[in-house]
């Protein structure tokens, strides 16, 4: 509840006015605006009748508000909103100055921290961590869609790539021979966010962007480069990941999950607050699952995961400070390889893994410190600080096919490995000012955003690559590499300055921002020694919302992204930083009453130029022209009907080089033109503190290139999941099917060497319960 949304004149509360007039209280009306007063420490109702007379303004005061309440100290207050401020200053009461004047004092009714929508609801409205200006989705001139917890729970979720199957325009990539999961919004490479500071998902660690999914609040999938929110490495658009945070309500809830491939998980939830006044809260997420192998035969799936959080909110503060500590392995995903005779993906055994053994995977390991301090000096006056520590680990452990010898089902195999640990500590803080001239409202921002990161990769010194032929194997694999010593380090700053400017007037809300951002890299190879480069660069966003009704409204944006650039070519010149810039316009319209939102936009993003080998001197590359993808996105969700709860997202996007040639070609490969999905469920009651549901939906893609001359496709792809919900009490279970039909599918991928197999049938079964 906002102040706007207080009716006064419906309160029913004991209320004390006072109206002091200058001339009575104060001699001298003509100096009244150059008066500068200071008070002691009184009772605060007492202090704020003073400042109310000194001033000449009326005061209306809840008494059961500030009974017993000592009011801070006033220095030198030239206003009565300076003077108010200081004496409420971190005081348990809700204050409102109007604009003429008028002081007002309530009880502080919305000072305890509530459960975030997204833990509650589908349709998810309220101000998103990727906006510093503090708008709802329905109020951003951009085009972003939001994948909460809530649904993430009924469809039984349990990684970030089976989470982002409800974003579209999202493509997972998992065909990478050197591990770990990369993503692309609209055909363009993505970065990742942690609560909207940057990750180490950069293209110089390969784990990608991994959380596990019991600690994630929601998924916001940024749409469009956004170079103003996390500076370089995002030219189609953002995965920002939001963890949960403590609130007042008291819980404990457990929950067991078990599967096919003999999958097994326990989560415990627990959350309370920790003071009378419901002011201080913690809370406490923990999970542990294994698996006996995925479904390719190779080692099952591990997630380990402690995540504890504090919370101080009251009426002007809130301070969120939170911890994670995690481990996940994850199985070589399961692949096999293109028969380039008959263009077609060789039919293997999906059970079991093609080269080498069980004991294949990748270890990712992370240490995430968080801390945000959200701090309202005024009515018109926010600041914002917020701060995140990571320490990420990756291990690379499998036979990777990184090439195709000959259709006779020979590869050549690489067995090395590597190890890589990553650094990052990023801090960003800024002030929101808003105020109205007239019937216009301004809001302003202006921040800075700090990043250092440090990358240390150790490769195999006992690797190397051998040929093997997985239709007809013989003799024994060469092991695995367990010596590493060649070290590679990657050092990273990045300094931004921005600002941002939203100003409205009636129906029509127009924002400008800009960003500065300043760039050092320092790379340091083994037996190369040390390059250092340095790149600055700044960045403009523009865009708008027209609310034609209270329901519906047009918006349009021009935003751009980057990606500096830092290798040189062969004449040894640096090659051009990449560029991205995304038109967009589209409409958001409110439906059933505001209880479902749709969004729909067209788009066109385009990129300045790509990198390639060079063909003359394959050990370095040459900047080619880049591509183009236009397209119409769509996204809808909420609840139409009680009980009835959808969610919906389709993407076309067509893509074309910006000048084909004989190298590049003329075909994005990797990258379905289409990419949908859709989720229903429906619950209802069913008896006393009983209810029942179904849940269902499919996700798909069409077909995709896996070489820029488009000799060689994957064929698309549409897979069903279905889910039954029953409550008795406080007990929760949740059985669910995934891949009903049992289709054989593959996932899109840019070599063909390395197709990755779609997950057969499965099965999972979550039991919940609810201690209080």
């Amino acid at each position: 509840m906002t102040w706007g949304e207080l009716n006064m004149g419906t309160r029913h509360y004991a209320a004390a006015s006072l109206l002091a007039l200058v001339a009575a209280t104060a001699p001298g009306v003509a100096s009244a605006q150059d008066r500068v007063v200071s008070q002691p420490a009184l009772p605060l109702s007492e202090a704020l009748q003073r400042i109310a007379a000194e001033w000449g303004k009326p005061l209306n005061i809840d008494p059961d508000a500030v009974r017993g309440i000592t009011a801070r100290p006033v220095v030198n207050a030239r206003s009565e909103r300076d003077a108010v401020a200081q004496a409420t200053r971190g005081l348990p009461v809700a204050v409102e100055v109007s604009d003429t004047g008028a002081i007002s004092i309530l009880n502080d009714v919305i000072v305890t921290a509530q459960p975030n929508e997204a833990e509650n609801s589908v349709l998810v409205r309220g101000a998103t961590s990727s906006s510093r200006t503090g708008q709802s989705l329905r109020e951003q001139p951009r085009n972003t869609q939001v994948i909460s917890s809530k649904l993430l729970e009924r469809q039984q979720a349990q990684t970030i790539a089976e989470a982002l199957a409800n974003a579209g325009g999202v493509v997972v990539n998992t065909a990478t021979v050197q591990g770990g999961v990369s993503y692309s919004v609209r055909g363009f490479d993505s970065n990742g966010a942690v609560n909207g500071l940057p990750s180490v998902s950069s293209s110089s660690f390969a784990a990608g962007t991994t959380q596990s999914l019991v600690n994630i609040e929601r998924i916001e999938v940024l749409k469009g480069p956004d170079a103003i929110l996390l500076g370089g490495d995002n030219l189609g658009g953002t995965i920002n990941i939001v963890t949960k945070k403590p609130n007042a309500n008291e819980r404990l809830y457990a929950s067991m999950d078990t599967g096919s491939f003999g999958l097994v998980r326990g989560t415990i939830d627990a959350n309370r607050a920790l003071t009378d006044d419901n002011r201080l809260s913690a809370r406490i997420i923990a999970t542990a699952a294994t698996a006996d192998r995925n479904f390719g035969g190779y080692r099952g799936n591990e997630d380990y995961l402690f995540a504890p959080s504090l919370r101080y909110k009251n009426a002007t503060t809130d301070i969120i400070v939170s911890a994670v500590a995690g481990t996940q392995y994850f199985g070589m995903v399961p692949y096999t390889v293109l028969n380039k005779a008959t263009k077609t993906p060789y039919d293997v055994a999906w059970d079991r893994p093609l080269v080498g053994g069980k004991g294949q995977f990748v270890r990712n390991g992370t240490t995430q410190i968080n801390a945000e301090v959200t701090q309202k000096l005024t009515d018109w006056l926010t600041v914002v600080l917020r701060g995140q520590h990571q320490n990420a680990t990756f291990a690379l452990s499998q036979y990777s096919p990184f090439a195709v010898l000959n259709n006779s089902g020979l590869l050549l195999v690489s067995r090395s490995g590597v190890r890589q640990t990553s650094t990052t500590d990023a801090v960003d803080g800024f002030a929101r000012i808003a105020f109205d001239t007239g019937p216009v409202s301004h809001k302003i921002v202006v921040g800075a955003t700090n990043v250092k990161s440090d990358t240390d990769a150790i490769y195999a010194a006992n690797g190397g690559m051998f040929p093997y032929n997985f239709l007809t194997p013989s003799g024994t694999l060469p092991p695995l590499a367990s010596i590493y010593s060649e070290r590679s380090t990657v050092i990273g700053k990045q300094r931004g300055y921005y600002g941002q400017y939203l100003v409205g007037f009636g129906p029509i809300h127009l924002m400008a921002a800009v960003r500065r951002n300043v760039t050092d890299f320092t790379s340091i190879v083994a037996r190369f020694g040390a390059s250092s480069t340095h790149a600055a660069t700044t960045v403009p966003n523009f865009g708008a919302v027209v609310d034609i009704t209270d329901k519906l409204s047009v918006f349009g944006t021009v935003a751009y992204g980057y990606t500096p650039t830092f290798s040189l070519n062969a004449a040894g010149n640096k090659l051009p930083d990449i560029r991205s810039r995304n038109a967009e316009t589209g409409v958001k319209w409110d439906l059933f009453d505001k209880r479902v939102l749709i969004n729909a936009s067209y788009f066109s993003i385009r990129q300045s130029n790509l990198l390639d080998r060079d063909p003359a001197n394959p050990r370095f590359s040459i900047a080619l022209p880049g591509q183009l993808g236009e397209g119409v996105d769509l996204n809808i969700s909420g609840t139409p009907v009680t009980a009835l709860t959808v969610s919906a997202a389709f993407t076309r996007t067509d893509y074309k080089f910006l000048q084909p040639t004989p190298t590049i070609g003329n075909t994005l490969n990797g990258q379905p033109r289409d990419v949908y999905n859709f989720y229903a469920s429906y619950e209802r009651k069913i008896g006393d503190d009983m209810r029942a549901g179904l849940g269902g939906g499919v996700a798909g893609r069409s077909s995709s290139a896996i070489d820029r001359l488009n000799t060689y496709r994957i064929a698309g792809a549409a897979l069903a999941n279905l889910n039954g919900f029953l409550s008795i009490g406080d007990l929760d279970i949740n059985i669910g099917v995934r891949n009903l039909f049992d289709r054989k599918s593959y996932a899109p991928t840019r070599f063909d060497s390395y197709i990755p197999l779609g997950e057969p049938r499965s099965w999972r079964l979550t039991v919940g319960y609810r201690f209080f």
